[in-house]
């Protein structure tokens, strides 16, 4: 059998291409390239599964890596502490999942990623909507809450 260099010499070029580039795919993960959004709370639709029946938007309900999920809002309502009792309910995993976007956004459900991230859990039930979170406040609008916030400290 004889091979022709040239030929040989010429896959391995493209080989080495096709390699470097998965390797550039997989050292950069898709949150990495995602887009820092921020909305205050009262922006945001305070929804559930049952208001999510009722409308046009589809979801699939799944289990998360808690590390993927993108915050958008930093406000938070002083009522909403991590008491003993809701420690329990998160890690008896009773809690109401939290609702994200297509693209890991988090819609509803910011006080409890907070009581989930102390609590050290790597997991967390989510709601996700089949689609982005602009068009998910656009269409909920009506279930926005306008309870007072405060900006926590950053520690």
């Amino acid at each position: 059998m004889i091979f022709d260099l040239n030929y040989l010499s010429f896959y391995r070029r493209e080989l080495f291409k096709f390699s470097l580039i998965l390797f550039f795919i997989s050292l950069f993960s898709l949150s990495a390239f995602s887009v820092e959004k921020h909305f205050d709370r009262n922006q945001l639709p305070q929804l559930n599964e049952e208001i999510l029946d009722k409308s046009e938007f589809s979801y699939k309900k799944e289990l998360v890596k808690t590390g993927s999920i993108i915050p958008v809002q930093t406000q938070r309502v002083r009522a909403f502490q991590l008491t003993a009792k809701y420690k329990m309910i998160l890690l008896n995993n009773e809690y109401d999942p939290l609702i994200i976007d297509n693209n890991n956004y988090l819609i509803d459900g910011h006080h409890r990623l907070d009581g989930i991230k102390e609590l050290d859990l790597k997991e967390v039930r989510v709601l996700r909507v089949t689609a982005s979170i602009e068009e998910v406040i656009e269409a909920f609008n009506n279930y926005r809450d306008f309870t007072p916030t405060y900006e926590p400290d950053n520690k």
